[in-house]
């Protein structure tokens, strides 16, 4: 029966607008929330591992994985982001590969306000297996993957509101060019723009603990999502050879799933596990279970040699 449905909800990819990933530490996935945070970072460069697995107790685990690379200002205020996407879902091991490319300009407006601007260009490829489904009749699909371009924008926005609050504001739009997404040869099935929203503002209710509220909506066709909740960061140890950031949090994503997650921050080094708490229509098929998330990263900086002048000597004149 579970394959049925499944196979119901395959299908049903072929006639509607297909979504994208999504995962539920979006703060921590740059280029798919807003291609104008890439660069912001403390490090030159930022190395990040991303993976997500859900619904294992109700079917076969949906995966997504992801690693991304940062330059911040690499050239000049420009700076350079690149992420690899892997996503398999259900019996029909439906796959998204994909690789995006970010150019992201940071601006300063003046003391206290920052603004960036930032562009994705994307390549991927969708594919289908129905090795391991089961149809009451032959089904004819002419095509078992396709590929497309992926265009997308955002502007983020930073300003010191006083010297213990941050706002940061931002906006996105991510297929642009609306790609095609059909398996059937038609070019009626289009990829929804996937339009966001986020913001978040950053308290310092002392100098060892960072209080963090944040707020996030995306709307692609007739899908949505919104969370909110407050991330709460507490510092242990600070020194210039040790940084120590117990981090922890609790996140609402509307009408699907309470989001909990802790986290520790050594040095350079990064690490968040989050867990999803199903609260949707689904909670008594999967007795509550949702998707566990784990993200590691790790950012470091590269002294740039300072180039020495030659110093001129005036010639002296009689």
């Amino acid at each position: 029966m579970m394959r049925f449905i499944i196979t119901l909800v395959v299908l049903s990819f072929f006639k509607a607008n297909s979504q994208d990933v999504h995962f539920s530490q979006f703060y921590e996935t740059k280029a798919l929330l807003n291609p104008s945070l890439v660069g912001y970072q403390d490090g030159n460069y930022k190395v990040q591992m991303h993976r997500k697995s859900q619904w294992e107790s109700v079917s076969v685990p949906f995966n997504t994985f992801s690693i991304a690379f940062e330059a911040k200002e690499l050239i000049k205020d420009i700076s350079i982001g690149i992420q690899f996407l892997n996503d398999i879902a259900g019996d029909s091991k439906f796959s998204t590969n994909g690789m995006n490319i970010v150019i992201a300009k940071k601006t300063k407006v003046n003391t206290t306000d920052n603004i960036s601007i930032g562009f994705l260009l994307g390549s991927y490829q969708r594919s289908i297996d129905f090795s391991d489904l089961v149809f009451n009749d032959e089904e004819i699909i002419p095509n078992r993957n396709i590929n497309f371009i992926d265009l997308g924008i955002g502007i983020f926005h930073e300003t010191e509101v006083n010297s213990k609050t941050t706002l940061h504001s931002g906006i996105s739009a991510f297929h642009l060019n609306k790609p095609n997404q059909s398996l059937l040869g038609s070019n009626n099935i289009q990829l929804p723009v996937n339009s966001k929203l986020h913001a978040s503002l950053i308290y310092y209710y002392n100098s060892y603990f960072q209080i963090k509220p944040r707020v996030y909506s995306a709307i692609q066709g007739e899908s949505s999502e919104f969370i909110y909740g407050t991330d709460f960061n507490y510092l242990l140890a600070n020194s210039s050879t040790e940084t120590l950031v117990l981090r922890a949090g609790i996140f609402n994503r509307k009408k699907d799933a309470i989001i909990s997650r802790i986290g520790i921050k050594i040095h350079n080094f990064d690490a968040m596990v989050s867990y999803d708490i199903n609260t949707s229509s689904l909670s008594s098929a999967s007795n509550s279970k949702g998707g566990f998330e784990f993200s590691v990263s790790y950012q470091w900086s590269v002294s740039k040699p300072i180039k020495s002048q030659e110093i001129k000597v005036c010639p002296k004149y009689l």
